[in-house]
């Protein structure tokens, strides 16, 4: 029987190089045969760029041995590690082995509001505990969501309910599909072998930098869907939450549905996303207790793919992938957001008459243009008049959305501008070419921004494009880039994860202002989900 498996970090390739030559490289490291490993796993590979001279491939591998004492010798060397417990949230560790179930029986079955990754995840996590919730999701199922947006892309009409922003999987299934995440978690790797499980590709299970492609996503989606209905999840699409009702004591009784429909439920999981403003607005109305949450804001830059490969690979760049970057200039307080290597922009709407922009890539990234948010965060102090209303950001974020909208002539054609020219305050010649597909009309982006928005990233451009030669003559601004992330915090108690105004109702993910990608929103919906499942029996 093999032996537990030991951890060598950094082990090299040259690019080229096969990964079966990995197996040498390790028994090299360690001084043993290479016949002495029995079992030998990548856990993690990544592209080593910081020297453009010498670029190769680094992994992680776990190896194992078939004696023991050969194993402790190794150990104590100090050429390999023992594989270390990243477990740090006891309630991470629950959702992996089992959660208990609280005494308290619901009131009805538990309700997801909402498909994206905090809500499929938080369902999943009730549908294995054995608790069967209800989905709803305001928009349509993915198959008659791409066609809708497809016709929208080729110049047809604008559907509320059906685009970019709403529908099965939320606005993650228009995106680059990334599972980079900041959160050390055992959860990451499950949530990456689920999705694998679901016809994801394998290599997301050890990329550093994973990623699926919407392409791949959107099938992806519909198996997910298919599993968590044999689990007992039931979903309704194209049904939106127009109400709650609560208790005397404020504590949820029931969701009230467009047409009336009402359904009893204790706890509802609100997994809305960052564009249902008029779910934000009802909330509100019904006292549930929100604040305004600083926010993300600025335009969309797109460079030929060729100059970012360049940059980032030098003479290696035709035998790599299509590169990334992430940029930050901390003195103004701009940074890159959703960098989408090989990608196309996006027309990000959820409201007619308004205009924003987004970034997606398909699985091979290979559209041969690459395209990034530049963002300032907005703070209190810069939202006038209303700073202080909880709906604040989002009143700002259509004005600047419909004045978009108003410079583009009403047709969803993009506001442009070169990069050099907005920095030098004038208006681009004719030159202006883009992934977009709905058209750019040539405009003064300074126009469309507030000014101390338009200021920071004026600066940040001339610095960035010291980073990265080019980045200032060859690159091409649209705008504005208005959903970044949440400019509402629906707050919740720390502890039971649930509304303090609204017991039985648990705020999750990006739209709540917890989250900020497909990651991190599905941690934040298990934990959520776990929270209800620790606090509730079944029905």
């Amino acid at each position: 029987m093999p032996t537990p498996p030991l951890l060598i970090e950094g082990l090299r390739l040259a690019i080229g190089e096969p990964e079966e030559k990995l197996r040498t490289i390790a028994s090299r490291r360690l001084g043993v045969d290479a016949s002495e490993i029995v079992e030998m796993t990548i856990t993690r590979r990544t592209i080593d760029a910081r020297r453009k001279r010498d670029i190769h491939r680094l992994y992680h591998v776990l190896v194992s041995f078939g004696d023991a004492d050969l194993r402790a010798r190794i150990l104590k060397k100090g050429l390999a590690k023992e594989l270390v417990s990243r477990v740090k949230d006891p309630l991470d560790l629950e959702i992996l082995d089992g959660v208990p179930h609280g005494a308290d029986a619901l009131g009805g079955r538990p309700i997801v509001i909402g498909s994206g990754p905090g809500g499929l995840f938080a369902a999943w996590l009730l549908a294995r505990e054995g608790y069967s919730p209800v989905v709803i999701e305001r928009g349509p199922e993915v198959a008659p969501r791409v066609r809708t947006v497809r016709a929208f892309d080729r110049g047809g009409p604008h559907d509320p309910e059906n685009n970019i922003l709403f529908g099965e999987g939320g606005a993650g299934t228009f995106s680059d599909g990334k599972l980079t995440s900041r959160k050390r978690s055992p959860l990451n790797r499950m949530l990456h072998q689920m999705l694998v499980d679901a016809g994801a590709p394998q290599d997301i299970l050890i990329d550093s930098k994973p990623h699926i492609g919407t392409d791949r996503l959107r099938a992806v989606l519909v198996r997910l869907r298919r599993q968590l209905t044999a689990m007992g999840v039931a979903f309704r699409f194209q049904t939106r939450m127009v109400g709650i009702d609560r208790e005397a004591d404020g504590s949820l009784k029931a969701i009230i549905l467009e047409g009336g429909e009402r359904i009893t439920s204790s706890t509802v999981i609100l997994a809305i996303g960052h564009s249902a403003r008029d779910t934000y607005e009802m909330l509100y109305a019904e006292g549930v207790r929100l604040e305004f949450k600083p926010f993300q804001l600025g335009l969309r830059i797109e460079h030929p793919q060729g100059l970012i490969d360049r940059a980032q690979f030098g003479d290696f760049a035709s035998r790599l992938p299509a590169a990334e970057y992430i940029l930050s200039d901390a003195s103004h307080g701009v940074f890159s957001f959703c960098m989408c290597p090989g990608g196309t922009i996006v027309a990000s709407v959820s409201e007619a008459g308004h205009l924003c922009t987004n970034g997606m890539s398909r699985r091979s990234r290979g559209s041969g243009w690459a395209n990034s948010g530049l963002v300032f965060t907005i703070d209190r102090d810069l939202v006038s008049g209303s700073g202080k209303h909880p709906l604040a950001g989002i009143e700002l974020q259509r004005q600047i959305e419909k004045r978009a909208f108003e410079i583009g002539g009403g047709t969803y054609a993009l506001p442009a501008q070169r990069a050099r020219a907005f920095v030098k305050g004038r208006l681009s010649g004719d030159d202006m070419e883009s992934s977009y597909a709905l058209g750019l009309v040539r405009a003064d982006l300074r126009e469309v921004l507030p000014a101390p928005t338009a200021h920071a990233i004026r600066c940040a451009l001339e610095i960035f494009d010291r980073k990265i030669p080019g980045y200032l003559g060859e690159g091409l601004l649209v705008g504005p880039e208005a959903r970044g992330s949440s400019p509402v915090r629906i707050l919740r108690d720390p502890a039971t994860r649930q509304s303090p105004t609204t017991p039985g109702l648990y705020p999750v993910g990006e739209g709540a202002g917890y989250a900020g990608g497909i990651m991190s929103a599905a941690i934040d919906g298990l934990r959520s989900a776990a929270a209800l499942i620790r606090a509730h029996g079944p029905a």
